[in-house]
Formats: structure tokens, sequence, C-alpha cells
């Protein structure tokens, strides 16, 4: 994928071939709850972000100190569906360390 997009961008275009048919599965009702959970996860990870950065995705007009996005990187979650990969947003460059608050209530996937 050339165009860089968040997460939950690229979590969509999944739903939505899993919903026409282009998204090759074993089990659509699985990856149906697997992708909408990601889906749900994702959004709320960026929404933590955007809040405090104070800004969107590629928004530019950051104060000094203010932070800015640095890449992403993944996480995993246990679920009774199997395993849950997602993409997590990193920050960088705020006075404080950001630490996600919902990321902190995800259980980490802990099996092979």
């Amino acid at each position: 994928m050339a165009k860089r997009l968040p997460g939950s961008a690229r979590t969509r275009e999944a739903l939505n071939a899993l919903f026409d048919g282009r998204l090759r599965v074993d089990n659509a009702k699985s990856d149906l709850v697997k992708l909408a959970t990601r889906l749900i996860i994702e959004e709320g990870l960026e929404a933590e972000v955007r809040d405090a950065l104070g800004r969107d995705y590629y928004e530019h007009g950051a104060p000094a100190g203010g932070g800015h996005r640095n890449g992403s990187c993944g996480g995993r979650l246990k679920t009774a569906e199997g395993r849950i990969d997602y993409t997590v947003p990193q920050v960088a460059g705020t006075a404080e360390p950001f630490r996600s608050e919902l990321r902190a209530h995800l259980k980490p996937f802990g099996g092979p």
C-alpha cells in the first residue's frame, strides 16, 4: 500500500472487502467479529492520540514540545475468536511520555 493510512483505515478497507466478497476467509462470521473488534480498538487508540496531541492524523501546526506521531507498532489481543492483531499509533516529542489508557486494559495474547 503506497499511501500512508492509519490502521483503522486499513481495517475498514478489509471489512468492506469482506462485505463485498472480495476477501476470502474460512469463517466469515469469525472474521467479521475479529475485524470489527480490531476496528473499534484502532479507532479508540487513534482517538486517544488525537486528543493527546490536539490534532488529527497528518494535521500540521504542533506547538514546540507538543509531540508528534511517530509511526505505529503492533498489538495483540487474546479473544474467544482467537488472536486479534491491531495497529497501535506511536507518539514522540511530548513533555510527558504518552501512555494509552485504553491499551492498558487490553489483555495481550500470551500464547503461540
